[in-house]
């Protein structure tokens, strides 16, 4: 669900920025600068370094163990933090990727994503798992104790192991992919 609920959403940034793009070339202009500033916020290592496989590695897996995104793993609150994540980079990446095809042409947005893409959506998706294993342990455990029923101490730990294997593939996935952004996508962009 939240593989389709990705892809749908960043199909549709896409199209709107298709058409927010082609209804207003001064928004292009505006996007395609901050882009290319070279005073960025944001310093991204070179390619083939060290330090961007870190940069990536640390964004990525930051999603969910970054103090300020811990709120993630709050019940509750961590699935609408979950979902504003989901809406923020699937608009992001939809809206690159157009900017980029129109740049540089339909390819390279593609060489640009689904060498990674393939191995790090699955490891999103997988985390996104994690925590909602998560969330339902710890609220089950808190409905029995507002109930006044015994908690069930074995169904929470299995949940808690449940969401640590989860984390643990998904980090190894996102380590795989950090590899082939930094290593494999700049020597595909280059072709």
């Amino acid at each position: 669900m939240t593989a389709l609920a990705f892809f749908g959403v960043t199909i549709i940034s896409m199209l709107v920025t298709v058409f927010a793009f082609s209804t207003n070339p001064e928004l292009s202009e505006w996007f395609k600068s901050l882009i290319q500033n070279e005073r960025s916020y944001i310093a991204i290592p070179p390619p083939y370094t060290g330090d961007l496989y870190f940069f990536i590695l640390l964004n990525n897996v930051g999603h969910f163990w970054n103090p300020i995104r811990m709120l993630v793993w709050v019940p509750l609150l961590g699935t609408f933090a979950l979902g504003f994540e989901l809406l923020l980079n699937s608009v992001l990446i939809g809206a690159l990727s157009v900017v980029v095809g129109v740049t540089k042409g339909v390819f390279y947005p593609i060489l640009g994503i689904v060498p990674h893409g393939v191995i790090e959506i699955p490891a999103f998706i997988l985390e996104f798992a994690s925590i909602i294993r998560w969330h339902v342990a710890i609220i089950e455990a808190i409905m029995d104790k507002i109930t006044g029923e015994r908690v069930k101490v074995a169904e929470f730990k299995q949940g808690v192991k449940d969401s640590l294997i989860l984390t643990v593939i998904s980090a190894t996935l996102f380590i795989i992919a950090a590899f082939i952004e930094t290593y494999i996508t700049p020597r595909l962009l280059r072709i």
